[in-house]
């Protein structure tokens, strides 16, 4: 679905400025921070007040068209646009890389939580810290 289908599927008032954004997102294939659309939205040669972006993800946020997470990493927040197949990531804590992972590593024992406290899960955020394998070998040789 694209962003003026998604937009008008949530009932939301149609803007120029909503469907870069939603398209930004739509076309990423990870969480990105503000400083980043803005960065994508500087390379389409568009431009956009940092408080408008802030304003339009929040109102995509209140649809649930568009969840936000945070990292203990960095104080920023993330946005990614809903997805039936959610991923979660390795953020290495020296260069910030984000890597996806295939499947959900908690998907069964989550269900198994849900069914045995009677609980429905409507989202969940796992951050697994570490070190990719550049800056291992960066670690290694400096040693």
């Amino acid at each position: 679905m694209n962003a003026r289908e998604t937009l008008s599927k949530y009932q939301l008032k149609y803007s120029k400025q909503r469907e870069i954004l939603l398209e930004i997102l739509q076309d990423s294939h990870e969480p990105m921070s503000v400083d980043d659309l803005l960065e994508q939205l500087r390379l389409k040669n568009v431009t956009m007040n940092q408080s408008t972006v802030y304003r339009i993800i929040d109102h995509f946020c209140a649809h649930r068209i568009v969840e936000k997470t945070s990292s203990t990493l960095q104080a920023k927040n993330y946005y990614a646009v809903i997805r039936l197949d959610h991923h979660h990531y390795l953020y290495c804590q020296v260069c910030h890389t984000r890597i996806p992972l295939d499947a959900c590593p908690m998907e069964a024992w989550l269900k198994d939580v849900e069914d045995a406290h009677g609980f429905k899960m409507t989202q969940h955020h796992i951050e697994i810290i570490g070190l990719c394998a550049e800056c291992q070998q960066k670690i290694s040789h400096s040693n």
